[in-house]
């Protein structure tokens, strides 16, 4: 199975990963969670990288794998090209936050999913994380989990139980975020990789638009 079924189901019902790149966009590893969350909130406001993504199960087999690049922009927009393997001029999957509205675009399927950001941000607490650090406070218990080979981690555990998944783990590098983890309800992990990381870049603003091409079926949830 493509990675795309596995992203599509964490955008549908909770695009963790996607939100939480926010958290990490600026960090001193010296620092405590508190003060990361509070430098992001103050100064970050944009980022681009490229990345890679991996799904493992609870056993360490992996699931699935891809990569592509990911821009990003305080508040609630964030744009995610899903490229084949091997081919960065075949993209396979677009997921764009405009401010207003989530796109997910397969285009293998010739199918965009459309969800309202309000809507979700009601019912998933981690999209908050997009939006002030009061949000985040709100839905999260942040704690500080020390340096594995060089990389300084941060942990976020959602205060709902019910928020489907565990944990989040974000690792800095030299004061620049370089993975993202996320565990689920079922122990399966998803890790982000980033490299090439440009904070507060200039990004133009078509970068978060999408217009649904002309003979795709589009769905409104």
């Amino acid at each position: 199975m493509k990675l795309k079924c596995a992203v599509q189901s964490v955008v549908k019902n909770g695009a963790q990963l996607l939100a939480v790149l926010f958290v990490a966009l600026v960090s001193n590893s010296a620092r405590s969670s508190e003060e990361l969350l509070n430098q992001f909130f103050a100064d970050a406001g944009t980022l681009s990288a490229v990345f890679t993504q991996r799904i493992v199960d609870d056993s360490g087999m992996t699931l699935d794998a891809a990569g592509g690049r990911v821009y990003l922009s305080r508040p609630g927009k964030f744009r995610w090209d899903y490229f084949s393997p091997g081919r960065v001029d075949v993209l396979e999957q677009q997921i764009i936050a405009d401010g207003n509205a989530i796109f997910v675009y397969d285009l293998d399927l010739e199918q965009v999913t459309k969800r309202s950001l309000d809507n979700a941000l009601s019912q998933i607490p981690s999209l908050s994380l997009v939006e002030s650090k009061a949000t985040v406070d709100e839905h999260f218990e942040v704690f500080d989990v020390g340096v594995t080979d060089g990389v300084s981690w941060v942990a976020l555990k959602p205060k709902d139980l019910d928020a489907g998944f565990n944990q989040i783990m974000v690792g800095f590098e030299n004061s620049v975020i370089s993975a993202i983890t996320m565990l689920d309800v079922l122990g399966n992990e998803t890790r982000l990789d980033l490299r090439g990381v440009e904070i507060n870049p200039q990004l133009e603003a078509d970068v978060f638009e999408f217009t649904v091409p002309a003979g795709v079926d589009l769905l409104e949830q």
